[in-house]
Parts: structure tokens; sequence; C-alpha cells
């Protein structure tokens, strides 16, 4: 029993450099090479008519601004996938509901390659909220694109 103890930890250490040299000659386990991503981000910022007008991280509270971005997917080739999409505002009371909402989320169907938008227009008063605003695009593999915007109150 003596001698298995004695014996155990050179074994571990033989094993250890025995992994190691396997390694170094390329017989040992594969290295993680960087993935594709699967979506990317094309611009973001304020948009007039659909094309982006500025790149910016700051946005007026106005009715009828547009802001967001515009990201495509990469995978699968030819083919489409769905992408979740949430909003995180600072908090806007929607009268419908007569509740804050802070979060929305919507799976859009999207093909690979084409660009898609992923914006917010302030279409109401009520919807035009101060603070940060946070847009993201989830792609089925996990991989995101996001953005966080800046909505203040401009000066008049």
């Amino acid at each position: 029993m003596k001698r298995l103890l004695v014996l155990l930890p050179l074994l571990c250490l033989l094993l250890a450099s025995c992994s190691s040299t396997m390694n170094f000659f390329g017989f040992g386990g594969k290295e993680d090479k960087p993935q594709e991503p699967t979506i990317v981000m094309v611009d973001y910022g304020i948009y007039q008519n659909g094309a982006l007008s500025l790149a910016t991280t700051s946005v007026p509270r106005q009715l009828g601004a547009t802001f967001g971005m515009r990201f495509k997917t990469l995978k699968p080739e030819g083919g489409t996938s769905k992408v979740k999409i949430i909003t995180t505002t600072p908090g806007i009371i929607d009268p419908a509901k007569n509740a804050v909402v802070f979060t929305t989320e919507t799976v859009e169907t999207i093909a690979t390659g084409k660009e898609y938008h992923c914006t917010f227009t302030f279409q109401k008063e009520w919807e035009m909220a101060s603070g940060d605003w946070t847009l993201t695009a989830i792609a089925e593999d996990g991989s995101q694109v996001k953005k966080t915007f800046q909505v203040f109150n401009p000066q008049p």
C-alpha cells in the first residue's frame, strides 16, 4: 500500500507530461478557433425614410424621431433564421395596458444576408421617455448585436 502511495504522484506527473507533449506536437485536443459571427451590425443612429441620416447614440425626444440599428445574419447560407428583438426602455406608460413597460420582445424570421431595420419611432407622446433605450438582436446560436441610445430633451 505504501508503494502505491509513493507511485501515485509519479504516475500523475507522468500523465500530465504526456498530455503536454501530445499538445505540443499537435496530437492533443482541438484549439478553439475564433467563431465567425452569426449576426453583425451594419450601422446605427437616427434614420429618415429608411436611410441612416446620423450615426449617433444621442436621440432627441421628438415625435417622429426614428432611431436604432441595422443588422444582418450571416448563417445559415441561403436560408432564414429566427432572431429575437428586445427593446428595453427607461419605462413608458402604455395607456392601453395602464402599466409601465420596460421591455418588449418579438421574434422575426430573417433572410440570411438581408439587412434588417431594428428601429423605434416615437409615434405617440406617451412613448417619448428620456433615458437609456437599448435595442438587442439575438440570433438562434446566442450571438447578438446591441446598441444603447440616450434619449434626451432637446433645448428649445
